[in-house]
């Protein structure tokens, strides 16, 4: 009899390893320091997952530290018991610099919509014969497959937001994380990724925030526009930046929009034009 009920509890066990989550589309979040400490610094990162079937993952993410952003792609598989990791070396180029940046990140599925885990990065950037180097610190992440629903109008005090956009990367959808104030009432800080397409026929990308505490009114809506200048040398950029979204109990959803125009300072002619177009997000607490 006592064969027996092993055997029995054996078989259930290997039932419930067998009905972990198996995920499946795109997740997004990340992880975000609280003010005051710097909001492009250690300790900011944002992560996308694509779920693909045979339980394979595909990862992109960008970690932040004091010298600058790193970023990784990955792939993985996800264990029977949910649980994932990856880790290893990504070297990039953007402009005339070269970013190496060493990584390692386990987390683990808490359902077929939500993981959550740790994340760090170290971060080497060289540029004119000069290496500088960084660390992102322990990098707790979050992220969601949001369905859209919003629910009860009005933020959640405190929490955090995670979520997807409209653009893609090389796999997943961008993501997009958010902080909301312990009252409810502005967005404390936020990090996306985003890229622009540029009218000298390149694309760039990088990652983007909102205005920091924008506020969240009493129907949970925001609408956040910025309008600014950057002299660089003898260029000038406009920058107009948009951000909106409506926020409620179960999730929030809205859209970005990013877009410069660069002019020469003594002829006034335009040198440069970028835009994202309307990008729409989508996130859940």
């Amino acid at each position: 009899m006592a064969l027996s009920t092993a055997v029995i509890v054996a078989a259930l066990a290997g039932a419930a390893v067998a009905q972990a989550p198996a995920p499946a589309g795109n997740f997004g979040g990340g992880g975000l320091v609280p003010p005051p400490r710097d909001h492009f610094g250690a300790g900011n990162a944002v992560i996308a997952v694509r779920a693909l079937p045979g339980r394979k993952l595909e990862i992109e993410a960008t970690f932040r530290g004091s010298c600058g952003g790193g970023e990784i792609a990955a792939s993985t598989t996800v264990a029977e018991d949910g649980s994932f990791g990856a880790d290893g070396t990504v070297r990039t180029t953007p402009g005339r610099e070269t970013v190496t940046t060493t990584f390692k990140l386990a987390g683990t599925y808490t359902s077929a919509d939500a993981a959550s885990g740790v994340m760090s990065a170290t971060i080497k950037r060289r540029a004119a014969g000069t290496t500088k180097s960084c660390r992102s610190g322990e990098v707790r992440f979050g992220i969601r497959r949001p369905d859209g629903v919003v629910g009860k109008p009005g933020a959640q005090p405190g929490a955090t937001y995670y979520g997807t956009t409209s653009q893609r990367g090389v796999g997943p959808r961008r993501p997009i994380v958010l902080r909301i104030s312990d009252e409810g009432d502005t967005i404390s800080r936020a990090l996306f990724g985003e890229s622009v397409k540029c009218s000298d026929d390149t694309q760039a990308a990088g990652l983007e925030a909102p205005r920091t505490n924008a506020a969240i009114d009493s129907k949970g809506r925001v609408d956040d526009h910025e309008r600014f200048t950057i002299r660089q040398g003898n260029a000038i950029v406009k920058v107009n930046d948009s951000f909106t979204g409506v926020f409620g109990e179960t999730g929030a959803h809205g859209t970005f929009s990013l877009s410069d125009r660069t002019t020469d300072k003594t002829t006034g002619l335009v040198l440069r034009t970028c835009k994202s177009g309307v990008v729409k997000w989508t996130a859940a607490p």
